[in-house]
């Protein structure tokens, strides 16, 4: 049975203009036509009128925790958990993400197999979520960034067997921990961890399976290192300079900036002491990056950090509005989030809503390149062609 969406103003990710009048067919989990005017249903077929309504591709973020629930210290209440409840409490916040039109998210660090095993599921039908594009545990320095969550390496050759035992276990990408950061006790966001060297043989074993690699960098030598390898995508981004941002624009190297975690963390006081103080020093040299990486043109998708700490799935959508007040117009927001976000995860399904893709895509009361901040609120949201939430 096919489904028609009719009297849609379209947005679809591809052109920078609303589309009035359109209708959208789909069939099973895909898109089989888009097209303007008035169609002649079959008596077989499912129609939906959205007349007066605004559809949009499924929104995708970037960069999440699943295994994290947003709370002051969301590492502390999974750390003493055996692994199947690990991942009882990833499918709860990956359900989450879809109800609020997120249909698609890549998770860049869990432990062991907890988000593998949600997205088997996802993938094979037993549980509906999100489409997950997974990493697994992050590859990192022995007592690097979030350890805990990771797959501690030293040296080249130990890196490049992490990564190769992580592309047997199935991962979609490799995340490679390049600096410090904010939520590990006793080191500093701009300091290097993982060398060159490491990130080269990462990046060699990930490039060999056609798989991705992310990389958490803060800290301008740790994203130069990144740059210089051919790392595909720079999370957050933190300390990167001019010179760095040019050279991820003339790369393709995408920037993923995480902007709404950092400004959580810098005036939330539940969180330890510790991470507060340097949550405060980066949230200026980060929000100037981002202006700075605009005006360059450095190609930007979308991610947030949610599951870190006092940043739960909802705060997705102040994202977008910090994007925008940094200068991207509300349709390079929306394009960041689906089309170039689809392109960050390497998944040409998704992104936009054309013939052949995925159908994936949200219907909103009001327009968006108004107000952002309509996403927020009540919408339908269609996941693999199925009415998921209204």
């Amino acid at each position: 049975m096919r489904t028609i969406f009719t009297n849609c103003k379209l947005i679809d990710g591809i052109v920078n203009d609303i589309i009035d009048n359109a209708f959208i067919i789909v069939e099973g989990e895909e898109i089989k036509e888009v097209g303007i005017g008035t169609i002649q249903p079959l008596p077989t077929d499912r129609v939906i009128d959205c007349s007066g309504k605004y559809v949009l591709p499924g929104l995708i973020d970037c960069h999440v925790h699943l295994v994290w629930d947003g709370s002051p210290d969301p590492q502390r209440v999974i750390q003493q958990l055996d692994q199947e409840s690990v991942a009882l409490r990833a499918y709860k916040h990956a359900t989450e993400y879809l109800h609020l039109g997120i249909t698609t998210v890549r998770d860049v660090a869990s432990p062991n197999r907890s988000v593998l095993s949600v997205r088997n599921a996802i993938n094979q039908k037993i549980l509906v979520g999100p489409t997950i594009i997974a990493s697994g545990p992050a590859i990192c320095m022995t007592g690097g960034h979030v350890h805990y969550i990771g797959l501690e390496a030293d040296g080249a050759d130990e890196v490049r067997k992490a990564a190769r035992k992580l592309l047997k276990e199935g991962v979609d990408l490799i995340k490679v921990m390049a600096t410090g950061g904010i939520y590990t006790f006793g080191e500093e966001p701009g300091s290097p961890q993982l060398t060159k060297e490491e990130l080269t043989a990462a990046k060699e074993e990930a490039h060999k399976k056609n798989k991705k690699v992310a990389a958490h960098a803060e800290g301008l030598k740790g994203i130069k290192n990144c740059i210089e390898v051919g790392i595909d995508t720079i999370e957050h981004g933190i300390f990167a300079d001019e010179e760095a941002l040019i050279s991820m624009r003339e790369k393709g190297i995408i920037l993923v900036p995480t902007m709404v975690v950092m400004k959580r963390l810098a005036v939330d006081e539940r969180i330890a002491p510790w991470a507060l103080e340097k949550a405060k020093r980066v949230v200026e040299p980060h929000q100037k990056m981002l202006e700075q990486a605009i005006k360059i043109g450095v190609k930007i998708a979308t991610g947030t950090d949610c599951g870190s700490p006092v940043t739960p799935p909802e705060f997705y959508f102040d994202e977008l509005l910090i994007m925008e007040k940094a200068g991207m117009s509300a349709m390079e927001v929306i394009q960041a989030s689906t089309r170039v976000a689809a392109e960050c995860l390497g998944l040409d399904d998704r992104g936009v809503i054309s013939e052949g893709k995925k159908a994936d895509f949200l219907i909103v009361e009001q327009n968006p390149l108004d107000n952002l901040a309509v996403l927020r609120g009540q919408k339908t949201v269609v996941k693999d062609g199925a009415v998921i939430s209204k």
